[in-house]
């Protein structure tokens, strides 16, 4: 008799507990991020963790216009120094009505946003082969850590983690060289996947 009553103590003490956990969780109301800053975590698959570039990402909502995307490359990354660089993303990017404006992509030197802006000659987007070319009249120097930062950017309709790879090339050089992948989860609602 007080086997059955000390289970059933325990199966009620169990339910209770999950009761108040899922009530605290009701109650309790979610904030609404203002940037995705980190890197994620890979469980299957992915870019190894050694080709892996930072980023942030701002007003990070489907569709929205004025989405800003800040692309860091680390010093360690750049072997030497860089004349042009290459952006190549998923086609479903555009395919989901993604754009990117051209005359708000700035290079710049340092973390974070960047801080002095590397002269950039010219910038090339080329939807139907999924890249970006930034041609730059300065180079960047090897060891340097810099920034793309490319804003109004208009986000795909939908959700999904997109693969930006980046190239670049020095002067003279007849191939350009893989410098990392940044993963970046577009479109994001927080809570909506």
């Amino acid at each position: 008799m007080s086997a059955k009553r000390s289970i059933s103590r325990v199966l009620s003490g169990l339910f209770l507990s999950g009761a108040a956990l899922t009530a605290t969780l009701l109650v309790v109301p979610a904030l609404p991020g203002f940037a995705q800053t980190n890197q994620g975590v890979t469980i299957f698959g992915g870019v190894d963790s050694e080709y892996r570039l930072p980023y942030t990402l701002r007003n990070n909502q489907p569709r929205s216009r004025r989405a800003e995307y800040y692309l860091r490359v680390p010093g360690n990354r750049m072997a030497s120094a860089a004349a042009h660089l290459r952006i190549s993303y998923p086609e479903a990017f555009t395919e989901r009505r993604g754009a990117f404006d051209t005359d708000q992509i700035k290079v710049r030197q340092g973390r974070g946003r960047g801080s002095s802006e590397i002269p950039i000659q010219e910038v090339v987007w080329s939807p139907e082969s999924s890249q970006i070319d930034i041609y730059l009249a300065e180079d960047i120097p090897a060891d340097t850590s810099f920034v793309v930062a490319m804003t109004g950017i208009r986000n795909p309709d939908r959700f999904g983690m997109q693969r930006f790879n980046l190239q670049a090339e020095s002067r003279g050089d007849v191939l350009p060289r893989y410098l990392g992948t940044w993963e970046l989860l577009v479109a994001e609602e927080m809570g909506s996947r």
